[in-house]
This record gives C-alpha cells, sequence and structure tokens, in this order.
C-alpha cells in the first residue's frame, strides 16, 4: 500500500507541474454556471428538469476532464519512459496503476460531485421551488449516481486502453467511443422504460474488470 500511496502523491506533482490540475476546476465552475445561464435564457419553470439538465451539462464536462487525465496518466508514462517496461522495477507495475488510478478518477469524480452539489443549491435559486421533482425524465438522485458510475467507468476502460496501446491519444479515442456506445445503450434503455439502476451497477463492475485486466496486461508488457 506504501508503493500505491506513494504512486498516488507522485501522479499530483505531475497534475501540478504540468498544470493539468486546474482541468479539474471545470466541473464545478463552468458546469453550475453554464447550466444557470441556460436556465435563465431557456426559463425552465421545473426544478426537476433543471436539475437533471444541468446534471447532463455538469457531467458531460466530467467527462471530458476524466477523459482527458486517465489518457495521459498511464499512456504518456508508458510512450516516454520504457524503464516502466524494460527494467526490474522496486515496485509491482500494478502498483503504479493503481496509485495513478486512484487519484485520476478519485479527483476527477470529486470534481464532479462538487459541481453537482453547488448545482443542486443554485438551481432552488433561479427556478419555482414550487414544481414536482416528478415532471422530469430521470430521477435526479438516480441520474448523479448514474453518472457518477458512467464517468468511473470511461476512465477506468481508458486507463485499460492506454496500458493496451501505450498511447494517451488511441486511448483517449477508445474512451470517447466507449462514451458514445454507452451513451446510446442507455437512451435505448430510456426510451424503452427499461433504464434501471442495475445500468450504473453494470458499469462500476465493467470499470473494475478493465482495471483488473488493464493491472494484468501491465505486469505481463515487454519493450517493443
Amino acid at each position: 500500500m506504501r508503493a500505491v500511496a506513494a504512486n498516488l502523491r507522485w501522479e499530483f506533482v505531475r497534475l501540478v507541474r504540468s498544470q493539468r490540475v486546474y482541468l479539474l476546476a471545470i466541473p464545478p465552475v463552468a458546469g453550475p454556471i453554464g447550466s444557470v445561464l441556460a436556465f435563465l435564457y431557456l426559463q425552465v419553470p421545473s426544478y426537476g428538469v433543471a436539475i437533471m439538465l444541468g446534471l447532463f451539462v455538469t457531467g458531460g464536462l466530467g467527462g471530458l476532464v476524466v477523459l482527458d487525465l486517465s489518457a495521459l496518466s498511464m499512456g504518456e508514462e508508458l510512450s516516454r519512459r520504457s524503464h516502466l517496461i524494460s527494467w526490474a522495477l522496486p515496485q509491482a507495475r500494478w502498483e503504479i496503476l493503481f496509485g495513478r488510478a486512484a487519484l485520476t478518477l478519485g479527483a476527477s469524480l470529486g470534481a464532479f460531485s462538487l459541481g453537482a452539489l453547488i448545482l443542486w443549491v443554485l438551481t432552488g435559486h433561479v427556478t419555482f421551488q414550487g414544481s414536482a421533482l416528478s415532471t422530469a425524465v430521470l430521477d435526479p438522485g438516480h441520474l448523479f449516481i448514474g453518472m457518477l458510475a458512467l464517468l468511473f467507468f470511461l476512465g477506468a476502460i481508458t486507463l485499460c486502453a492506454s496500458v493496451i496501446t501505450r498511447s494517451a491519444s488511441e486511448a483517449l479515442v477508445a474512451g470517447v467511443l466507449g462514451a458514445v456506445v454507452t451513451a446510446s445503450i442507455a437512451g435505448y434503455f430510456l426510451l424503452q422504460h427499461q433504464l434501471t439502476m442495475l445500468f450504473p451497477v453494470v458499469l462500476v463492475v465493467a470499470g473494475i474488470v478493465a482495471l483488473a485486466w488493464a493491472a494484468i496486461r501491465l505486469e505481463s508488457l515487454e519493450d517493443k
């Protein structure tokens, strides 16, 4: 666990030095502000609909952040630092992966959650409080949980793709494709009135499997 914690700290140092840490400010700042401006322009009367739309906006921005950070977390290292796969290291490779994944995914999910909290507070001041939550197509609470599961899944498969391809750009493309396919499947289930809380559970399980596969794959990598 010490090696995992050390890699977590090192990933934080890399984020600060590269200034990518500022990407984490996008969901809690741009998400709520952009959503509130849209509410005022569209004059959204329903509190539930406003929360739902705001979560989509904030979640979309959170998705861009988690894809970018996840792709660069391992893809950049594997493409530039051959010692990760060429030399014997004083730590297991899976410890490197899990340490960096813990910070990347944890910080991205935290940024989205903070944005959702700010959105929840601001929405009550720009919409009619008396409107029923039932007017929203999706329950805001369930949507929030679903968004968290989706972001975790996207980050996990992007990390997995970065290990397989050893390229941040190719991993980013894989993450975007995963987002499109997942959104299409969720949209289909929604139209069929079959979208339940089982869907985010499946996403979380799939994300865990992707991280496990990435760890196994990373241990068996050899220099090209």
